[in-house]
């Protein structure tokens, strides 16, 4: 483990140090906000401590700009795609004129 540290840029080691540091204090937060409240979803009430609700959040909205990121990024693909193939033809016109 040693070896691998000193391995390691200083940004790298930065990196882990602020990553290490930002997790002590998730992990911090979460136990400070293990309380529980009450939910209504849909018909039903729910018990659900605070950190689960936040990260639940946190996860669903996530998952809600990922799927409307995904008709961008599709349509980003296939221009790229085109792209790709219009440089092939150009580059083989290219060598046939050579």
């Amino acid at each position: 483990m040693k070896e691998y540290w000193n391995d390691l840029t200083t940004a790298q080691k930065a990196k882990y140090i602020v990553a290490s540091a930002a997790g002590i204090l998730v992990v911090i937060f979460a136990i400070l906000n293990w309380r529980f409240t009450s939910v209504h979803v849909l018909f039903t009430k729910v018990e659900i401590p605070i950190t689960l609700l936040i990260i639940m959040s946190i996860a669903g909205g996530f998952g809600i700009a990922t799927l409307f990121d995904y008709r961008k990024f599709k349509k980003k693909d296939k221009q790229i795609k085109q792209l790709k193939a219009k440089l092939v033809q150009k580059e083989a016109a290219d060598e046939e004129q050579i």
